[in-house]
């Protein structure tokens, strides 16, 4: 594997236990959605999912390309707005009244793990192509 390519194993991973979590339990993700609101929940789990099939197709052809520079980014720019989401969340305080706690460890360990993600997709991005 070339290092260049490591955020997205670590993406595949980190958004396939997400969609998991979006698909099976909505009303984590978002206390109290109504019935329509879970359908989008489990769709926006869908589309984690197929970004993860994205990655695994990424790390099954040799060599690192223009192309997977270009899906760098395009999976970089994705993790931007769940650094948004987060830091909103941080700064509103939204999951102070959640009854339950907060999905997969909170808003500040979200930002976190997104901000990483997104670094790494900044490095693939501007890697040189093997």
């Amino acid at each position: 594997m070339h290092a260049a390519e490591l955020p997205f194993a670590v993406h595949g991973i980190i958004e396939t236990v997400a969609a998991l979590s979006f698909i099976f339990n909505p009303e984590k993700q978002l206390p109290g959605c109504t019935p329509a609101a879970k359908l989008i929940l489990r769709q926006y789990g869908g589309l984690l999912l197929a970004s993860g099939l994205v990655c695994l197709a990424v790390l099954i052809e040799p060599g690192f390309n223009d192309l997977k520079k270009m899906l760098a980014m395009a999976m970089g720019s994705y993790h931007a707005w769940p650094c948004y989401r987060a830091y909103v969340r941080i700064r509103q305080d939204t999951d102070s009244n959640t009854m339950g706690g907060s999905a997969l460890g909170g808003p500040s360990l979200h930002l976190v793990v997104h901000l990483i993600c997104l670094a790494m997709f900044a490095f693939a991005a501007a890697s040189p192509t093997a």
